[in-house]
């Protein structure tokens, strides 16, 4: 099983640099940026906001003449950006599908792909809702309308209907819910897309009855309650965890995703640099310090993501 490291990655983009700087003469695809100078726009699914605005600044102070433009929106936005050459990185929960990698294929680009972090996905709650364990099946359940009520968790509850908030149709939460916990069932008509995840975390706040799926960076602990989670349908305290590095990399919190830069820079410009970057030394205290997995802490995850993402 081939182990996930960074620097497999730098290797390449260091190889394509080489044969990039053995051709002559100027560009005709109007990019005029360098691998330490220019400026740059750059895509993340609008879940990474944090990240993304704090990978830029590290990378900024470092290099004086290199400036980047964040462009956020869901995650087959991004990876449309990435088609149409208006951003040359991209920061995603996912690589590009079949139908994606033939279009990429047809403009003659190539993709290069990296993941560089585990995001845990937190299931937040109204702070008025008491009910603050759950277990995967019962999600599931919730999820494809098996479960309706929350009396239906609990006996106990005043709460009606449980309404389920996801930040938009394209979103990479709802994909993940689709694939990865429903597992190609048919969704409960009581699954509701807002338009972004600060969105499902304000009507979180203001409906006791909801529930919201968000990545952990969206979680603003002082206003949401996040659920802790069990692999086991009769969730106890004991068995169920939040969505923390140290819990993702033991697997006992079981809603997690790899993230990804995606690269088509095909002239190794500031594109590459700021990949090499977020894949490397300070881009991953960046990422750790945010709270999330990084790549140095995972290796143990390797035949995990093989099974439950294949590539």
């Amino acid at each position: 099983m081939k182990k996930i490291f960074p620097y497999q990655f730098v290797w390449i983009l260091l190889c394509v640099s080489i044969v990039s700087c053995k051709k002559t003469g100027k560009s005709n695809d109007g990019w005029t940026d360098t691998l330490n100078s220019g400026l740059i726009r750059v895509a993340s699914d609008e879940s990474f906001k944090s990240l993304m605005d704090q990978e830029i600044s590290a990378f900024e102070i470092r290099l004086d003449s290199a400036f980047i433009i964040p462009i956020y929106a869901s995650e087959t936005e991004v990876i449309r950006l990435l088609l149409d050459d208006s951003v040359r990185l991209a920061m995603t929960t996912r690589e590009p599908n079949a139908q994606e990698k033939q279009a990429f294929k047809e403009k003659n680009r190539v993709v290069r792909s990296s993941i560089i972090a585990f995001d845990g996905i937190a299931l937040i709650a109204n702070l008025s809702n008491p009910d603050s364990i759950i277990g995967l099946p019962t999600l599931k359940k919730i999820l494809t309308g098996e479960l309706k009520t929350w009396s239906q968790i609990n006996p106990k509850s005043k709460l009606d209907t449980i309404r389920v908030l996801f930040g938009g149709n394209q979103s990479g939460i709802l994909r993940y819910a689709v694939d990865s916990i429903v597992r190609g069932g048919t969704l409960s008509p009581n699954l509701y897309n807002v338009n972004s995840s600060a969105e499902v975390v304000r009507k979180v706040m203001e409906m006791p009855n909801a529930i919201g799926m968000v990545g952990f960076l969206k979680v603003p602990q002082e206003s949401v309650r996040m659920m802790r989670i069990s692999n086991e349908e009769n969730a106890t305290l004991e068995n169920s965890y939040l969505p923390f590095a140290g819990d993702i990399i033991t697997e006992n919190y079981p809603l997690w995703r790899p993230v990804y830069i995606l690269v088509t820079d095909p002239r190794s410009g500031l594109s590459t640099a700021f990949g090499v970057f977020i894949a490397n030394q300070v881009g991953q205290k960046v990422i750790q310090s945010a709270g999330l997995l990084t790549i140095d802490q995972s290796n143990v995850m390797d035949v995990m993501v093989q099974d439950r993402f294949p590539r």
